[in-house]
């Protein structure tokens, strides 16, 4: 039995080393993940792909400039005149002066024009915040798969001190029963919690497994990692203090009331942009052009402004502004709706950070009580005045108490995160 304990044990060591390459902490892993993972690089493209629109109507600002060009040459004037003069006109012009019969114009010659518009009026482009929130998403999942892996190496290493005290018990009990001390059966219940334990680090040892792979993707790491664990099962932290907010000032730097505030902003906009649709259009420009026809060159400078008066549209035009305010005035409610609604989601982000906080403390209790009630049971037993099946509970109870500290320990982490998320910081 001491055989197959010891070769699970050299198993399992030899699976986390040969699969651990390299350990990470937290932060490395926060900084890989959003640098490497699939959702961000998603919205780092669709960001570049908005900031490049952007600029592309930025270029709406500038003056729209248009040049034109011609050059011709063909067989035969283009215009032609008959210069045929009645008799009596003709008899008026001087001796040896004579007039063709007509004239052709236009067979050859070259034309030029360039011409710029400057609007007057413009629109614009609300911001885009949404990445914000991805980064919050993905920080908040690559704490989850590495506190994930953490946990199960912690109740590892309690399955491991477990087996040790088991293999020194199966130790002291075969003894006993050797010498007739005890019975037969305290050994097989102490066999049987042998298996039991085997069997939780099997598990245990595929979940760290399949975490540490998920991890690993998710924050762009080929092969297997390990994990740093820093939980220190002896104390509790003190409450972190330092990132409480002042719950309504914060809401301006969080990424779901900025996104509400831009949604203002833009039906504020569209509510400008029908209110415009209704107003004279003005805009102003210059324009050069230069023609050769005649065999005389000619260059002609124009300065002009257009107006535009949408004098059909003014009735229908009038209910569409009122629908967009309509539209305007829900989006301020929305925002003040969802300002309210934000505030009391921190709120309730801090009293989870306070509750998890005194479950890990209680947490800590019971793992000092544990200690001392296995202390107990295994002295007791080996003064003959409890049963194995005492013993046998005090260690389950002991496990217990260390793996509802270590989930209560990440669960304070993770409140911890989420407040901060919430709050904007």
């Amino acid at each position: 039995m001491k055989k197959t304990i010891a070769i699970l044990t050299c198993a399992a060591s030899f699976h986390l080393m040969a699969g651990a390459q390299t350990a990470y902490t937290l932060d490395q892993c926060k900084q890989l993940a959003k640098e490497n993972n699939h959702t961000l690089s998603t919205a780092y493209s669709n960001l570049k792909q908005s900031e490049e629109q952007a600029k592309q109507a930025y270029t709406s600002f500038f003056p729209q400039v248009q040049a034109f060009g011609l050059g011709m040459q063909s067989n035969k004037h283009l215009v032609e005149m008959d210069l045929d003069l009645p008799a009596e006109m003709a008899a008026m012009l001087p001796p040896g002066i004579t007039l063709p019969s007509s004239m052709g114009m236009m067979k050859k010659g070259i034309l030029g024009s360039i011409s710029a518009i400057q609007p007057v009026f413009t629109g614009g482009e609300a911001n885009r915040i949404q990445i914000e929130s991805s980064e919050d998403e993905v920080e908040l999942t690559t704490e989850q798969y590495f506190w994930s892996v953490v946990s199960f190496k912690e109740k590892l290493r309690t399955l491991q001190s477990l087996q040790a005290m088991l293999a020194q018990l199966e130790k002291d009990v075969s003894v006993a029963v050797k010498a007739g001390v005890t019975m037969r059966n305290d050994l097989l219940q102490v066999q049987l919690k042998e298996n039991e334990v085997e069997s939780g680090m099997l598990q245990v040892n595929n979940a760290i497994s399949i975490y540490s792979q998920l991890l690993a993707q998710y924050i762009g790491v080929s092969g297997n990692i390990d994990v740093v664990s820093n939980i220190n099962t002896e104390s509790v932290p003190p409450l972190d203090l330092s990132v409480r907010r002042d719950h309504t000032a914060a809401l301006a730097a969080t990424p779901q009331y900025r996104l509400l505030e831009k949604n203002v902003e833009s039906h504020q906009l569209m509510h400008n942009m029908k209110k415009g649709e209704n107003l004279p259009t003005v805009g102003v420009g210059a324009a050069y052009s230069y023609n050769d026809f005649m065999d005389k060159g000619r260059g002609v400078g124009t300065l002009f402004a257009t107006v535009s008066v949408p004098i059909s549209g003014w009735w229908g035009g009038t209910h569409a502004v009122r629908k967009q305010r309509l539209a305007l005035d829900d989006a301020k409610s929305q925002l003040q709706d969802s300002a309210e609604k934000l505030v009391i989601n921190m709120n309730n982000a801090w009293a989870n950070v306070e509750t998890s906080h005194k479950q890990l403390q209680i947490a800590r209790k019971s793992i000092e009580q544990s200690e001392e009630n296995l202390r107990l049971n295994n002295d007791f037993y080996k003064a003959g005045t409890t049963k194995l099946s005492d013993l046998l509970d005090a260690q389950s109870s002991y496990q217990q108490a260390r793996d509802k500290f270590v989930d209560a320990y990440i669960n304070y982490q993770t409140n911890l995160l989420k407040y901060r998320q919430a709050t904007g910081q």
